[in-house]
């Protein structure tokens, strides 16, 4: 696997956020540290390099501290960021007064540890509750503001004239249904690897932020029911239900459909004759392109024109070949890049500039934070292709659900509003 040469735009972002934080800790600590000499017996010069002095080993090592903390993803909101806060200015202040007590040639014993953490309601007070509030309020509103410099995709793209359309990347929630009977039999001896498998996959949403929500029946004599992605395009709040060309498959929708409808869904509706199999729509910012050929027919897509051009949204029809869903052959990543399985399809100059997987399941990814892609293991090709493009890449099996068109895109609905 080749390693890239340069600094990932995580671990700068991460930085840039930490030190954003330290610069206000040492500000906030300093000014505190002023006010408390009313006498006016030592100079103000003085007394800020001597709190100046006390107080950048303290915040230097909190500094470090809370950019290890933002590498595993504790900057992304407030309550993650005051813990890590909490236990950075800790570490940072402890360690601080130890190289003080040490270098002044103190003896470090029972008395001195106790003065060590004492000191945090004391002289450290204002230094412990300014490193709180900056990791809590500073240090991720800066990981947001930065993200986009570090090339990842605003939250939110509005096209012009038109409303702001939900973002493809950020985390949201995940809906996702369990391997049904008919499934699991089908396996036999292998149906614990399914399990296993689905689990993985539930772990990985959430370890990246994602509320994740266990769809409700289905038919267990289904072997598909398992591929959520085929049943409903959810884009933000809005909500528009797969339209299967039969229509006594439209049953099977009814449970996707009442859970959503909970979870706060608006819905509208395609009408006759429109052919509709929503795992052939690939959402990028502000715009969706649409598998057309294969479950998904012309009036499908004039029908999704027609209700998501209000919205922002420009639809692009994407020829394909035999009927394989477009979401098994293009993947839009978060800088906007589009990877696809060039074999399925028809015309792929409709999507411009593209980068071809080296395997077929490789163009199957899907996003899990604008930083983390999602591969199929059985991509391992494309997975060091993307890590070579300075993603970081979680490798998923899910070699259990390959013979019922399992693909990542396929086996969960995604809200991100």
């Amino acid at each position: 696997m080749s390693q890239q040469s340069t600094p990932k735009p995580q671990l700068a972002v991460v930085a840039l956020a930490a030190l954003a934080a330290a610069g206000v800790t040492l500000a906030a600590t300093l000014f505190k540290t002023n006010e408390r000499d009313l006498t006016f017996s030592v100079s103000v010069w003085d007394t800020f390099s001597n709190a100046f002095g006390i107080a950048v080993v303290p915040v230097l090592i909190y500094f470090v501290a809370l950019a290890i903390f933002g590498l595993f993803g504790w900057l992304r909101n407030w309550w993650r960021g005051l813990i890590a806060g909490t236990a950075s200015i800790l570490i940072g202040g402890a360690l601080g007064y130890l190289l003080q007590i040490v270098s002044n040639g103190v003896e470090l014993n029972g008395d001195a540890w106790a003065a060590i953490f004492s000191e945090f309601l004391g002289l450290n007070f204002p230094l412990l509750i300014s490193g709180m509030l900056s990791a809590t309020f500073v240090a991720p509103a800066a990981l947001r503001t930065l993200a986009p410099v570090a090339g990842e995709p605003a939250r939110y793209a509005a096209a012009a004239g038109g409303e702001a359309t939900a973002s493809t990347f950020e985390s949201g929630s995940a809906f996702l249904r369990i391997p049904s009977d008919a499934l699991l039999e089908r396996l036999g001896d292998d149906s614990d690897d399914a399990n296993e498998q689905w689990e993985a996959l539930v772990s990985a949403f959430e370890q990246h932020d994602w509320g994740t929500q266990a769809v409700p029946g289905g038919d267990d004599d289904d072997e598909r029911a398992v591929l959520l992605g085929d049943t409903a395009l959810v884009l933000g709040e809005q909500v528009i239900m797969a339209r299967p060309k039969h229509g006594d498959a439209r049953a099977s929708l009814i449970a996707v459909r009442e859970t959503l409808e909970t979870a706060g869904a608006v819905f509208d509706e395609l009408e006759a004759p429109a052919e509709f199999h929503p795992a052939d729509v690939v959402q990028a910012e502000g715009v969706l392109y649409v598998g057309v050929g294969g479950t998904t027919n012309k009036s499908a897509v004039r029908g999704l024109r027609r209700l998501l051009g209000d919205r922002g949204y420009r639809i692009v029809g994407v020829p394909m070949m035999g009927s394989v869903p477009l979401s098994e052959a293009l993947s839009v990543l978060p800088d906007g890049t589009r990877l696809i399985w060039r074999e399925a399809l028809e015309t792929p100059d409709v999507l411009g500039d593209c980068l071809i997987a080296p395997e077929p399941a490789g163009a199957a990814v899907l996003a899990l934070s604008p930083t983390t892609i999602a591969v199929s293991a059985d991509a391992p090709n494309t997975a060091d292709l993307l890590e070579d493009l300075g993603y970081e890449v979680e490798r998923l099996d899910i070699s259990a659900f390959a013979a019922v068109g399992g693909t990542l895109p396929r086996l969960s609905l995604r809200s991100r509003d």
